[in-house]
């Protein structure tokens, strides 16, 4: 079972993680890292470090928001130097579940490609067409 860290700028990854509990319940192996105002590289590297200390040589897998940003770059710095760490962003809540989903997979390297393409189709487009006069809308789910 893959470790997932999830990061990002302000208070993503702990609104990530409030929704990800109002989805599907608390879950296990996943740890969750703001990047605050006021918060230099140092201190989010270093609490990186923490996380991937205490998860030993497991595979870990960083989700994060901007790709690119601070919370992203320093993740891949950090996987440049230890090895079993990959470092996704630009990631959405299907991304994530779909990175839970897999968590146990044998090899996350193999899941990897799954986990981005579930995060790549669940971004859609509504398109409207034109409605007959018949139309009505009903209640939700």
């Amino acid at each position: 079972m893959f470790k997932i860290i999830v990061s990002g700028h302000g208070e993503f990854a702990s609104a990530i993680e409030k929704t990800l509990e109002y989805i599907i319940g608390k879950q296990e192996n996943i740890e969750y890292i703001n990047f605050n105002n006021g918060m230099g590289t140092k201190e989010l590297e270093k609490r990186y470090t923490e996380s991937l200390l205490k998860n030993g040589d497991r595979e870990t897998l960083f989700l994060t928001d901007l790709a690119g940003g601070t919370p992203f770059s320093t993740a891949v710095t950090l996987s440049q130097n230890m090895k079993n760490i990959y470092v996704l962003g630009g990631i959405n809540i299907p991304t994530i579940l779909a990175a839970i989903e897999y968590r146990d997979e044998e090899s996350l390297e193999k899941a990897i490609v799954d986990i981005i393409n579930h995060g790549k189709e669940s971004i859609v487009i509504f398109e409207k067409k034109e409605l007959n006069d018949n139309f009505q809308i009903e209640d939700g789910i």
